[in-house]
């Protein structure tokens, strides 16, 4: 996950203000929705961080985060972002800076199959507000078991207090409002806001976040299946070492395990005995023996962090064996019907065979 300071986010709140900018994206930003496959978004206005969840500004403890079908049905896709706290006292979730606290409006969807307790923190810095200051808004935050819940910023009711900025004291504390309200009494500004989950220490999930007309989706990685034959024609009966390999979009083997699949020219695809594990070297091997020319490919089977997939295809050819008239009673140079053995040209003795070289068919990529 992406590590910010807040002191960091604060100042450049405050440095908006004094220059009569904004805290929105530049011009020509990305919307629209995002389908990420971890939780880095790349944005430097939305991202996902982790915060205390008693002091804004303490050092908190980063948790541990995967790729999860569901749980449940899942707001955006079949994917959500599963994040595990390193322990309790701490809150994981985006991070969405904003241009108008009047017009705040992040909001982000949360599951947990033992619910979880959670933080949103908003700070804020008015043209009211004394310089050197900003205004803290704090809420307690809680998602059932259950299902999933949506937690909207606009909609949720703040306690507010106004802090200095170099220590971060309470100087004054101005009650509860939602956002919308509290702009309304004490002036309009630029700021950040960060909703987050996990102050019990408990596992939750994540997913359609949205902010400053981005949306974020959370689905499984892209991975890429190969397949590869130690030889690609062989005698009937002989064996062959078929090899896969898993990658990702890095290039970096993955070693998930797969399921060797075979058909004859033609024919439907079947499984080949049970799935392979990839070894040390995180490549599945399997050695078959081949009685016919055959198609074989890998499957990969479904797993929380991807979709299933299917190599390409690689053919084994068996080598076509002599026919009748290199073996007994086979057809002589001058026409005659030979003994066992017939004489061929150069005189061949009885019960002599002369071989003939074995045709190969051509290799089927």
């Amino acid at each position: 996950m992406r590590v910010r300071r807040i002191w960091g986010a604060v100042a450049a709140t405050a440095v908006a203000v004094t220059l009569g900018t904004s805290l929105s994206g530049p011009a020509g930003a990305e919307g629209g929705s995002h389908t990420l496959s971890g939780p880095a978004t790349g944005d430097p206005d939305l991202y996902l961080t982790y915060v205390r969840c008693d002091d804004l500004m303490a050092d908190a403890a980063a948790p541990g985060s995967r790729i999860n079908l569901g749980p449940y049905a899942a707001p955006l896709g079949r994917r959500s972002l599963g994040l595990v706290p390193a322990g309790g006292g701490s809150a994981s979730g985006p991070y969405a800076s904003f241009p108008s606290l009047a017009r705040l409006d992040s909001s982000v969807a949360v599951a947990a199959t033992g619910g979880s307790s959670g933080v949103s923190w908003v700070m804020a810095v008015t043209r009211q507000s004394p310089r050197g200051t900003a205004w803290r808004g704090r809420a307690a935050l809680s998602a059932p078991p259950g299902g999933w819940t949506t937690v909207s910023t606009s909609a949720t009711t703040y306690d507010w207090a106004l802090v200095d900025l170099a220590s971060g004291r309470v100087l004054d504390r101005a009650g509860t409002a939602t956002p919308a309200g509290f702009a309304a009494e004490h002036g309009d500004g630029p700021g950040f806001a960060i909703t987050g989950f996990g102050c019990d220490g408990r596992a939750f999930n994540l997913d359609a976040v949205r902010a400053s007309g981005s949306t974020l989706d959370f689905e499984g990685v892209s991975l890429t299946t190969t397949v590869a034959a130690g030889r690609q024609q062989v005698q009937a009966g002989q064996e062959v070492e078929l090899t896969g390999r898993v990658t990702d979009a890095s290039g970096r083997l993955t070693g998930d395990p797969l399921v060797l699949e075979s058909r004859s020219p033609g024919r439907q695809w079947a499984p080949v005995g049970k799935p392979v594990l990839a070894g040390r070297d995180a490549v599945s091997r399997v050695v078959v023996p081949v009685s016919a020319t055959t198609d074989y490919r890998w499957h990969r089977p479904e797993s929380q962090y991807a979709d299933e997939g299917w190599s390409d295809t690689v053919t084994v050819s068996v080598a076509p064996q002599d026919g009748p008239e290199g073996q007994a009673g086979g057809q002589s140079q001058g026409g005659g019907q030979g003994q066992a053995g017939g004489q061929g040209n150069g005189g061949g003795q009885p019960g002599e065979q002369q071989p003939e070289p074995a045709s190969e068919t051509p290799t089927s990529q």
